[in-house]
């Protein structure tokens, strides 16, 4: 990730605009990621998946995630929705 994307993300955060587990979120899938269902962000972050799915909802309501196709979750052997930021 470029340092202006990563100004411009903490400059979100510095504006209340997002919180910190939001930003937490937003980075995972900037940095690491590029893209990543729930399990995955979760797991990324050390989480339990329902703290993921919230920031992730929260997150697409204010146009920083959208959805990037459908993934075949291994674990639980069900189609899920993959999130990349936008």
């Amino acid at each position: 990730m470029n340092q202006k994307s990563i100004e411009s993300y903490e400059k979100l955060f510095e504006n209340n605009d997002i919180t910190q587990r939001q930003l937490q979120v937003l980075q995972i899938l900037r940095q690491e990621l590029g893209f990543g269902t729930n399990r995955m962000i979760a797991k990324a972050l050390g989480w339990d998946i329902n703290r993921v799915t919230g920031r992730v909802t929260e997150l697409r309501e204010k146009g920083l995630v959208i959805y990037a196709g459908d993934y075949l979750d291994k674990e639980t052997n069900r189609t899920v929705n993959l999130w990349k930021p936008s």
